[in-house]
């Protein structure tokens, strides 16, 4: 009598055991699809065609977007990363990176912190007189950390055509047309220039930005605007849609798996995947960096930089300037 007590009570705790393990798994599978509706809804939010795009929703407001493989109307492979980003959940900041570093190295370090962009052009260059000039625009919380000093007939000149302003103070933020006078008055914490301007006011701009000329483009100056622009390179591009989202964008290449993309193919990417009222090419070559906070590469680097030569998230190239996603307090 005493046995059979025992194995009714070790076959109910059984059935419970059972019960409780069908209903994790039901949960968990709930959970899984939930997510995967909720990545998806988001891309559809953002996205005007979501075939050949794999998406994850980070958290709410942080959509990742990954287009990876043969695209057809470019004859190329190619593997484009972009980060849709809801500011009224999330701030941004301007980190000025001296010396310079790699971009997940800093990024790792700031609190709150959840993902990162390199920031613009930032070369130095020379003039006739031997003095340091720059081609870039480069402000945060306030203070000025490089200013445009190159004289008009410069070859670096064209570098600043646009900027990006953000003020987390006021809430205002956008991408305009400048030079170095108005960037220097603008009355945002933070400013930060590039080239070319790819959309304005919902026009492609940037489809015409590089002329035609009668030489191969190749064998013109690596920094003459339609060689720069007019062939494909590593590409780095912040864009805003018209439902207030910036995104972050980042196009690998200089590889078989990934060409790279030139300006007018960048500008008409974005405006066929996405309803953008304005976008900007702050960067590209071996700069282009993306970071996602516990992605799955070990380093959080989610795209392929270029400087180790091998297709791998290791190739990081040191940058002076980045663009961080934080969280906002209390969100």
């Amino acid at each position: 009598m005493k046995r059979q007590i025992v194995m009714h009570h070790t076959r109910k705790k059984n059935r419970i055991q059972a019960v409780l393990l069908v209903f994790i798994f039901f949960a968990y599978a709930c959970s899984m699809q939930q997510q995967e509706r909720g990545a998806s809804g988001a891309a559809t939010a953002v996205l005007k065609d979501t075939v050949g795009w794999a998406t994850t929703l980070l958290d709410d407001g942080l959509v990742r977007m990954n287009y990876e493989g043969y695209y057809a109307p470019y004859s190329s492979n190619q593997n484009v990363n972009v980060l849709s980003v809801d500011l009224k959940r999330y701030a941004l900041a301007f980190e000025d990176i001296r010396p310079s570093d790699s971009l997940s190295a800093v990024a790792d370090e700031v609190d709150g912190a959840v993902a990162g962009i390199n920031g613009t052009y930032y070369e130095i260059a020379r003039n006739e007189a031997g003095d340091s000039v720059s081609s870039s625009f480069f402000k945060t919380a306030g203070v000025v950390k490089s200013r445009v000093t190159v004289p008009e007939d410069h070859r670096l000149y064209w570098k600043h055509e646009g900027a990006f302003f953000y003020d987390n103070a006021t809430d205002k933020w956008g991408i305009v047309y400048g030079d170095a006078d108005s960037y220097e008055k603008m009355p945002y914490a933070n400013v930060l220039s590039g080239a070319p301007v790819l959309i304005h006011r919902e026009k492609p701009v940037g489809a015409a930005f590089a002329k035609a000329r009668e030489m191969p483009l190749d064998s013109l100056d690596y920094e003459d605007p339609d060689r720069h622009q007019g062939v494909r390179h590593p590409r780095t591009a912040l864009a805003i849609t018209t439902k207030g989202q910036l995104l972050l964008i980042t196009v690998d290449g200089r590889r078989e798996e990934t060409a790279g993309m030139s300006a007018k193919e960048l500008t008409q990417f974005i405006t066929r995947y996405f309803e953008v009222t304005d976008a900007l090419n702050i960067d590209g070559g071996g700069s282009t960096t993306l970071w996602v906070r516990g992605a799955t590469p070990p380093n959080g680097v989610v795209n392929y930089p270029t400087d180790n030569k091998r297709y791998d998230h290791f190739g990081q190239r040191k940058i002076r300037n980045a663009i961080l996603v934080v969280k906002k307090d209390g969100i």
